[in-house]
């Protein structure tokens, strides 16, 4: 009973997370920013800001490159999620199977980035944050360090597997003095916009 006792908490802490990053995805894709403010619900303004937004072409041409690069994400998952594409490809590429999945999902992810004329993702990042990428594990291996060590019990070969693993992990992670100042920076930043007013927050 304490056992599931304990998952209540990280149930609760999921659903919040998936809540807000749901609100948070509600309110990206809003019409707000394209509209330069938000009017009052129902309101006339509302109704003529949603009426020129539909008749703007230059909201109506990007809108639609959005939708066409969702749809091809989302159609690429569900396609390659169907059972009769999953054991075709477990046929002919057996354990290669996942790595195809992923592959293709990478692939367009790239497309996105080519049509947005983007790049490659990291060519975006400054050489302080390449830097730091080099010198830190990605933060899922926290989860695999859970996931190795959190058990109730440990076999030899569970051990061993662990010790290996987290000793892979730790000598990889070799974050130095200038590194520590740029997340400092990073965090100092990001407290500062948070602190700032909401546009048309009143004061």
């Amino acid at each position: 009973m304490a056992p599931a006792l304990l998952l209540i908490p990280a149930a609760l802490a999921s659903f919040i997370l998936a809540f807000g990053t749901g609100v948070e995805f509600v309110r990206f894709t809003s019409l707000r920013p394209l509209l330069g403010g938000a009017p009052e619900p129902g309101g006339p303004d509302a109704r003529q800001g949603w009426l020129a937004a539909v008749q703007d072409r230059s909201i109506l041409v990007p809108l639609a490159w959005d939708l066409g690069l969702l749809l091809l994400f989302v159609g690429q998952h569900s396609l390659m999620a169907t059972e009769i594409v999953k054991a075709w490809m477990s046929r002919y590429f057996g354990v290669l199977q996942r790595s195809l999945y992923v592959a293709c999902t990478a692939l367009a992810l790239q497309v996105y980035y080519h049509v947005l004329g983007l790049g490659e993702p990291l060519a975006l990042k400054s050489p302080r944050a390449l830097r730091l990428f080099s010198h830190l594990r990605h933060p899922v291996c926290v989860e695999l360090l859970m996931v190795l060590w959190v058990v109730p019990t440990l076999g030899t070969d569970r051990l061993l597997l662990a010790l290996l693993l987290t000793l892979y992990l730790g000598l990889a992670h070799g974050l130095d003095q200038q590194d520590l100042r740029y997340l400092r920076a990073q965090l100092q930043r990001k407290l500062h916009l948070l602190s700032r007013p909401q546009e048309g927050e009143a004061e």
